[in-house]
């Protein structure tokens, strides 16, 4: 999702993050990654898996960090890795869970919000195979008049966090008003623009 990357870790991350994670944790999921910064924060804490479909992205997540990395194919996709870092690149609809280690959190700050709502919804039954029990959603949404604006990104409101993730618990744990109708490295033209931080689990 590089129209959507930011140079710096999401500060809904850095400030609700750690109060949620549990000793238990050890591995965290990035769907869409691009190269967020935000993967850098996690390896502070356990392994992360990124699924990436640009090897333009892969690859300059870890020149731009200053990071080495080992580079092997697994089946269709080409794995960059390096201690806790893996990146993942290729089709995400063609990853499987048991391609990756048991999750115990799946990040999404740009990839659901990237899509159309018909994409979301064949986004989000693909994301469902990677949870288990113990797993728990990450995601930030963000939401605006969408007359106003035609995508992407997409608004997403509550009602449509709940629908697309019917049957698992769904709470909204942060809602910020973006005065400045800055998202990411872009100005939106739009009345009203309101990040929110959705903990989402089985």
């Amino acid at each position: 999702m590089l129209g959507f990357h930011q140079h710096d870790v999401h500060p809904l991350l850095t400030q609700y993050f750690t109060d949620l994670l549990l000793p238990s944790d050890q591995h965290v999921f990035v769907p869409l990654c691009g190269k967020t910064q935000d993967m850098v924060y996690f390896a502070q804490f356990m392994r992360v898996t990124g699924s990436e479909l640009s090897e333009i992205a892969c690859r300059d997540f870890f020149i731009d960090n200053e990071i080495e990395f080992d580079q092997q194919t697994f089946g269709e996709f080409e794995r960059y890795s390096a201690d806790q870092l893996t990146l993942c690149q290729g089709d995400f609809f063609k990853l499987g869970a048991n391609a990756i280690d048991k999750v115990d959190w799946i990040y999404d700050r740009a990839a659901l919000i990237a899509m159309p709502p018909v994409m979301q919804e064949k986004y989000v039954r693909h994301l469902k195979q990677f949870f288990t029990a113990n797993t728990r959603l990450f995601l930030i949404t963000v939401e605006f008049p969408s007359e106003q604006l035609s995508g992407p990104p997409f608004s997403i409101s509550g009602d449509d966090v709940k629908r697309l993730f019917s049957g698992f618990s769904v709470e909204c744990i942060a809602s910020h008003d973006l005065n400045d109708k800055r998202f990411a490295q872009r100005k939106f033209e739009v009345d009203s623009l309101c990040e929110k931080l959705y903990l989402i689990k089985k």
